[in-house]
């Protein structure tokens, strides 16, 4: 179930402007696809893991969905995203190198 608090549209408006002003915006559940899950760090109570998932997928509330499913509750203190299609994090440009690079036209 998508959070109340994302950019998905309801009622021709973002749910997560719905939710600013206190209305519960009708969030309908979403199929995606979980490929892989990995945990990659444990250090009570802290946890980090490695999501491979659909697009649409919202961390956010795989996080909250595991914290209800161990009966104690979640929430996410970092994402980083990895990767987007055939993108990778790893081979991203640093800053350095963009502001090197960049031409004004």
């Amino acid at each position: 179930m998508p959070p109340v608090y994302s950019a998905r549209m309801v009622q021709g408006k973002r749910a997560y402007t719905l939710a600013r002003k206190g209305e519960l915006p009708p969030m309908d559940p979403k199929t995606i696809t979980i490929s892989s899950i990995e945990l990659t760090n444990y250090n009570f109570p802290s946890l980090s893991f490695r999501v491979v998932c659909s697009k649409g997928t919202y961390i956010r509330a795989l996080a909250r969905d595991i914290g209800l499913r161990l009966n104690s509750g979640a929430y996410l203190s970092e994402l980083v995203r990895c990767r987007i299609g055939n993108f990778y994090l790893k081979d991203a440009m640093g800053i350095e190198d963009f502001e090197r690079n960049f031409v004004f036209l």
